[in-house]
């Protein structure tokens, strides 16, 4: 968002999946996090990952597996192993953006100004960026097409890959269509 509202010149079309048009969501993510029952929350380490106090690549991994309960549809135990094996770990770019970025992150104002179409992207059972934090962009950006996907959380790329990529084709066909190959339209 921050770039089609930089530069709108560059911008033909925007695609946005679970995320928020500011940082003033912590106090419902907490609520979220308290109100599940999938894991048992070590709160002093959930306050130190959203709070930009990690001490270090171990230990933001070690946070982020603690989460990662949190942000599925169905939670899968091996799936979720796996992610977190996968991650790359920045403490230093962690701790800055939740330090520095975040305080001052807030969109709301400049929604308006987008004028690309805009596809905006989210899971039914988002924690962390719910379904609210979408309404949101969507109601600010004028030429824009909010799609709930009904069982996902956080990652509906992952959840539900087949519809996910079938929207996205869907709105690069309505909107954008000269990107598509010849042999699709």
């Amino acid at each position: 968002m921050e770039y089609a509202v930089a530069y709108p010149e560059h911008t033909e079309g925007v695609i946005l999946r679970d995320t928020s048009a500011d940082s003033k969501n912590f106090d419902t993510l907490v609520e979220n996090a308290k109100n599940q029952d999938r894991v048992e929350i070590n709160w002093e380490n959930f306050h130190r990952y959203w709070g930009g106090t990690i001490r270090d690549d171990a230990d933001l991994k070690a946070c982020w597996a603690e989460l990662i309960p949190l942000y599925d549809f169905e939670y899968d135990p091996v799936v979720a192993a796996a992610r977190v094996e996968a991650g790359f770990y920045r403490h230093e770019a962690h701790n800055w953006c939740f330090i520095h970025n975040s305080p001052n992150y807030d969109l709301k104002p400049v929604l308006h100004s987008i004028q690309a179409p805009t596809l905006v992207t989210v899971g039914r059972t988002d924690w962390v960026t719910p379904v609210s934090s979408s309404q949101i962009i969507a109601d600010g950006i004028p030429n824009s097409r909010l799609v709930i996907f009904e069982k996902s959380g956080h990652s509906p790329q992952f959840e539900e890959p087949e519809l996910f990529q079938k929207t996205m084709r869907d709105f690069i066909a309505d909107y954008l269509p000269h990107l598509l190959p010849a042999t699709t339209h």
